[in-house]
């Protein structure tokens, strides 16, 4: 009999974290799933630690590819599943034991929402919590809908997301060019195709910021790329074509030495914004006074923005 889930597990180099992963997917209180695992060409200890759990499990279908990056990997996985549901998480993260019981029971209660997502603990590298990451949007189908005709960006939690696996495949699913941000990407042009989206404001997963994220160690390129990502969903919302990232970039290096200077002061102001944000919850308040001064100093009008948004939630 197939399951009626299916968890999507694609895996590189997280040999530190991917048995917490694995285990807080088996110690989940919903049973009907399949866990189906890809070491997507990994370096390290990661394909044996795989091969071990899937000797024990038989729920584990296990996977061994060369590397072709997390978006392919993905999509890969997706096209082996068996289940009517696909459920996503990264493989240093961990679910709460809920985390499928209540996605599964949203869904069947509500047949019109073809993926959701949840709210997420965020910890760090040893597994100690500081904070929550919240979504405070999309908590019904009508909020979904107005986000689409009103062109709104559509941000959730991809560690969280459960989706069916027909809207997965039939919208595209996750594609490379727009790697490290295809999550973005792809839920906007999931809502944008008219699939509903729906965010339980509870918390099911936990998120790990550790050293070796790529949200971490490589900020730039984050914000070059959901710049990037968010022209081609523009250029595509208004009927025209994609562009590479390459012209995209090209583009950007042709503005003026005034904008350039602007845009780079704009963007160290949101890093230690963000920096900041870790660093009082984990109430290392030296770090977090000079991160957010500085971050005042390069753009006031940024930093009161989200101070403002954050004092409405």
């Amino acid at each position: 009999m197939k399951p009626f889930v299916s968890v999507i597990l694609p895996v590189y180099n997280q040999e530190h974290y991917l048995a917490e992963t694995v285990e807080s997917i088996l110690a989940q209180t919903y049973r009907d799933f399949e866990l189906i695992i890809q070491d997507d060409g990994s370096t390290d200890r990661s394909a044996q630690i795989i091969a071990q759990y899937a000797a024990k499990d038989n729920r584990i279908k296990p996977y061994y590819e060369q590397n072709a990056g997390k978006s392919e990997a993905t999509n890969s996985i997706v096209a082996k599943a068996e289940g009517e549901l696909c459920a996503f998480l990264d493989a240093d993260d961990i679910m709460l034991p809920d985390r499928l019981k209540q996605q599964v029971a949203l869904h069947k209660s509500n047949p019109a929402i073809d993926a959701s997502s949840s709210h997420c603990y965020y910890i760090n590298e040893n597994g100690n919590q500081f904070g929550t990451q919240r979504y405070p949007y999309f908590k019904t189908v009508e909020e979904c809908n107005a986000a689409r005709i009103n062109k709104e960006w559509v941000t959730c939690s991809f560690t969280a997301l459960m989706v069916s696996k027909k809207a997965f495949l039939s919208s595209g699913g996750l594609r490379k060019q727009f790697e490290p941000c295809e999550d973005f990407e792809f839920m906007n042009r999931l809502v944008d195709q008219k699939y509903t989206l729906i965010i339980n404001p509870v918390v099911l997963m936990k998120y790990r910021i550790h050293p070796g994220s790529v949200t971490v160690r490589k900020p730039f390129l984050i914000y070059d790329t959901i710049s990037y990502t968010k022209h081609c969903i523009q250029l595509r919302r208004n009927g025209q074509p994609e562009i590479s990232f390459k012209d995209f970039m090209k583009i950007q290096e042709g503005h003026s030495w005034w904008f350039k200077f602007n845009r780079k002061r704009f963007n160290y102001s949101r890093i230690l914004f963000r920096s900041a944000g870790f660093a009082i919850l984990s109430k290392n308040y030296l770090s977090f006074a000079w991160q957010i001064a500085t971050s005042l100093i390069l753009s006031p009008n940024y930093v009161f923005k989200k101070v403002n948004n954050f004092s409405k939630k």
